[in-house]
């Protein structure tokens, strides 16, 4: 149960900073706010915060239970949209989810992606400094059964050959974003495990100060 504790409040700590940064923009800018623009930020604040206790149903959800074919490319989009875009407007960071079109509606499962994808978006913000980019691409492939391919590139602070064999491993020491943001410790090696534990594949490529992409081919029912 403690585990589970860690997970759920690790998982929402990044897209509840994005709120909660949006509502102090709004609250500094005080009798300069347009009502217009208020509203849209209202309406983002809303829709990330359903797909929060979306993110922590999924984590509390036990596997036995997840629903075989309740998700495909365009919803997983529009989930990620709406959970990091406030936490990188935050920071000033353009942030962008693309997917393959012809694949878009093809179900497949939503078990544990929400946590693996989102814990690497999150640490892409988190490690890239404002003005950056952060970018998924996401797409299905056939190649030996089908698979789900995700890509995350980022084109922040990069990582050393240490950095990469420590999460590889699942031992990542925590470490601050650029802005000062805690880190824990805990997002990357849980990455690492959760895709083991669904037989998929992480792989990393980057440079100290030279950003960071990682990909991931998970199977899919």
């Amino acid at each position: 149960a403690n585990d589970v504790n860690k997970k759920v409040a690790h998982d929402i700590r990044g897209p509840l900073s994005g709120i909660i940064g949006i509502s102090e923009i709004i609250n500094e800018q005080g009798d300069d706010n347009k009502l217009d623009q208020v509203l849209d930020l209202v309406k983002l604040i809303h829709k990330s915060s359903k797909s929060i206790l979306d993110l922590a149903d999924e984590i509390l959800t036990d596997e036995n239970n997840v629903k075989k074919h309740d998700f495909n490319l365009l919803l997983f989009k529009e989930k990620l949209e709406k959970l990091y875009f406030p936490q990188s407007q935050n920071k000033n960071i353009e942030f962008t989810v693309s997917i393959n079109q012809k694949y878009e509606s093809i179900s497949f499962s939503k078990n544990k992606l929400l946590q693996i994808v989102g814990n690497l978006i999150s640490n892409a913000i988190k490690f890239t400094p404002a003005s950056g980019k952060v970018q998924v691409n996401m797409d299905l492939i056939y190649n030996g059964g089908a698979h789900l391919q995700i890509i995350v590139i980022d084109t922040g602070i990069g990582l050393s050959k240490e950095d990469i064999e420590h999460i590889l491993a699942g031992s990542k020491p925590s470490s601050s974003g650029t802005t000062g943001e805690i880190g824990y410790g805990f997002g990357l090696s849980m990455v690492t495990h959760l895709i083991a534990g669904i037989n998929g594949e992480l792989k990393i490529s980057s440079e100290t100060g030279m950003g960071s992409t990682f990909k991931i081919v998970l199977p899919i029912n």
